[in-house]
């Protein structure tokens, strides 16, 4: 689903933010990347939003080389994406509903879709009764679990999560990630970027740690090493 092949991303000078990064994730796969600010994984999440191009190197992601990806295919190669922040980035002047639903206008759903479409997701991150909610009435979990209902609601191949829980405590981190979890098993692709040592270590998935924009290890049950 994702390969990257000796990719390397240099902003200028000084060491690069990757450097000749290679590791494959199969379809269906929950991979957890791990490292110290300034480890590479912001720069490994933009590359695969399509944000940046490498330096050199070649990534591949569901068939399609991004590198010489025309500019107009890449809004298109986008809709496959599913992407959490740990800001949530929310419209704060839109309720649950309309902040899900704006996922499937900037596309072209048809309404009939999207009255069908949203309620279903709503359901799936457990935020039925919370449709006509505003952000600002919600906690930082609901919010993320909105976030995490706009990713989904197109049925994206791969859900990118970029610090999920970053702004949530314990208890909720765990439910946020027993969601992303669900969603793995429904057979989407899963992502994560963490900083959160305990989490890694409870679930016991494949870990990819990187340090000064090398991929030190890669272990199949792994746990957060400090690099």
């Amino acid at each position: 689903m994702i390969d990257l092949i000796e990719v390397t991303k240099s902003y200028g000078k000084g060491l690069p933010a990757l450097n000749k990064a290679t590791v494959h994730i199969d379809k269906g796969e929950f991979v957890f990347v791990v490292g110290s600010s300034g480890s590479g994984k912001t720069t490994l999440i933009r590359l695969l939003l399509k944000e940046l191009d490498p330096t050199s190197g070649s990534i591949v992601v569901g068939g399609e080389r991004l590198e010489g990806m025309k500019r107009s295919r890449v809004a298109k190669y986008r809709r496959r994406l599913g992407v959490v922040f740990q800001d949530f980035r929310l419209l704060k002047d839109r309720n649950v509903y309309e902040n899900v639903a704006f996922a499937q206008r900037v596309i072209g759903r048809p309404t009939r879709v999207i009255k069908r479409r949203v309620p279903e997701v709503l359901q799936e991150v457990g935020l039925a009764d919370k449709y006509r909610s505003f952000p600002d009435e919600l906690s930082g979990g609901e919010q993320q679990r909105v976030a995490l209902a706009r990713a989904l609601v197109n049925r994206p191949d791969i859900l990118l999560a970029d610090e999920p829980t970053g702004n949530l405590d314990p208890r909720t981190s765990e439910e946020i990630m027993g969601l992303l979890e669900q969603i793995n098993q429904r057979g989407t692709t899963v992502l994560v970027v963490t900083h959160n040592k305990d989490i890694v270590n409870a679930m016991r998935k494949r870990v990819v740690t990187m340090n000064e924009g090398v991929i030190v290890s890669d272990e199949k049950e792994g746990e957060y090493h400090e690099a």
